[in-house]
C-alpha cells in the first residue's frame, strides 16, 4: 500500500505492517544453547568425575529457573492489590490463578528433594569439596522472594556475624535487595487490602462483638475483640496483621460462601498454603541437609544444620496470622442470631 512503512524482522521498513520477531526453532526459542550449556562439571574439568555432580547442578538450576517464575508472578500479584480494588471479581480470578501456579510450584519444589535425595552422602562428599565458599545461602533470587513475600529484616537469622545481603558477591545484587526490603510486598498489600474488607458492612464487627460476648468460648475471642490486648500482642509480634485487617480476614472466612466472599476467602486459602509449603520446603532441606553433611560445618560458613533449623520457625512465617484465624471463628448461626438486635 503507498504511503504505509513496514519493518521487518531485520528492521528493515517495507510497507505498513510491523513484521513480529518469530521464533525460528525450537532450540533458538527456548535459548537452549545458553540453559544446557550452563551445565559444567567442576569434577570433569578437574580430572576427577564425579557422576552425580551433574544432578546437582541440574537441580539447582531448575530451583533457580522456578524462583525466576514466582517472583514474576509475585510482582504481578502485588501489582493487581496495590494497583486496583482486589474484591473486583476479574482481578481476584487473575490473584487466584497465580497464587495457585505458586503454590503448585512450591509443592514440586519439595518433591525435587526426593530427586536430590538420590545421591549418596558418601558421594556427595566427592562434590562439596569443590564448591568452596560457593552456599544455596547466596542465592540471590531465593532472598529476593523473601523479601518480597514480606519476611522481615529484624526477623531474619544472621549468617554468623553476617546478614544476608552480605553474603552476595556482586554489589548490584546486595543493592536490589536492599531496595527490595524498602519496597511494598505481598504482605504489605494484602494487609492493606484486607484493611478496606472492614469497611465492608459495618454493623458485622457489632454483631461478632455481641455475639462473642454471648460465647462460652468469651475469653479466648477476646483476643481479637478487645482491640488494646490485640495491639499489645501485635507489639510484641505475636500478631503481623494489623487489628483492622485481621477483623477483615476474619470477616472473610466467616462470611466465605456469601457473594462477593468465595474468591477473597480462595486468596486467604492460597496465601494460607504457600506459606505452609515454603516452611515445609524449609524443614524437608533441613533434613535433607542432615542427612547428607550431618553435623559439618555449612560451605558457606554457616553452622550448616544449625542455622538451617533456625530458620524453621514462626519469624519465618508471613501469613501467620491466617493460621490463627481459626482461634476467633464461632458458629454462623451465633452472628445471625444477634442479627436482628443489631439491625
Amino acid at each position: 500500500m503507498e504511503g504505509k512503512s513496514r519493518t521487518s524482522a531485520s528492521g528493515k521498513v517495507n510497507g505498513g505492517t510491523t513484521e513480529l520477531e518469530k521464533a525460528k526453532s525450537y532450540e533458538s526459542y527456548f535459548q537452549l544453547e545458553k540453559v544446557l550449556g550452563g551445565v559444567r562439571l567442576l569434577s570433569v574439568a578437574n580430572k576427577d568425575p564425579v557422576h552425580d555432580e551433574h544432578l546437582f547442578i541440574v537441580i539447582h538450576q531448575a530451583y533457580e529457573l522456578w524462583f525466576k517464575q514466582m517472583l514474576y508472578d509475585m510482582g504481578s500479584i502485588i501489582e493487581i492489590f496495590d494497583g486496583t480494588p482486589g474484591r473486583e471479581e476479574k482481578h481476584m480470578l487473575t490473584l487466584t490463578h497465580r497464587l495457585e501456579r505458586i503454590v503448585l510450584i512450591w509443592k514440586l519444589m519439595i518433591d525435587q528433594l526426593f530427586i536430590l535425595e538420590t545421591i549418596l552422602p558418601s558421594n556427595f562428599l566427592e562434590i562439596r569439596h569443590l564448591l568452596q565458599t560457593a552456599s544455596g545461602f547466596q542465592s540471590f533470587q531465593f532472598r529476593l522472594l523473601e523479601n518480597k513475600f514480606g519476611i522481615r529484616e529484624e526477623d531474619r537469622v544472621k549468617h554468623g556475624s553476617k546478614n544476608y545481603i552480605d553474603m552476595l558477591e556482586k554489589e548490584s545484587a546486595k543493592e536490589a535487595l536492599r531496595q527490595s526490603a524498602k519496597d511494598k510486598t505481598l504482605f504489605s498489600v494484602v494487609q492493606a487490602w484486607l484493611e478496606t474488607i472492614d469497611d465492608i458492612d459495618p454493623d458485622f464487627w457489632q454483631r461478632y462483638v455481641k455475639a462473642a460476648e454471648k460465647s462460652a468460648d468469651k475469653a479466648s475471642l477476646q483476643g481479637v475483640v478487645d482491640k488494646a490486648t490485640y495491639e499489645s500482642d501485635h507489639k510484641k509480634g505475636i500478631r503481623r496483621l494489623s487489628h483492622k485487617a485481621f477483623k477483615g480476614a476474619l470477616k472473610i472466612t466467616l462470611m466465605r460462601d456469601e457473594p462477593g466472599y468465595c474468591l477473597p476467602y480462595k486468596v486467604l486459602t492460597l496465601l494460607t498454603d504457600v506459606d505452609g509449603l515454603i516452611m515445609k520446603w524449609r524443614y524437608d532441606h533441613v533434613l535433607m541437609v542432615h542427612r547428607m553433611i550431618g553435623s559439618k560445618t555449612g560451605t558457606g560458613g554457616s553452622s550448616g544444620i544449625q542455622y538451617l533449623q533456625s530458620t524453621v520457625s514462626d519469624k519465618y512465617r508471613v501469613f501467620i496470622d491466617f493460621f490463627n484465624v481459626s482461634t476467633f471463628l464461632m458458629p454462623r448461626k451465633n452472628l445471625e442470631a444477634v442479627y436482628t438486635d443489631i439491625s
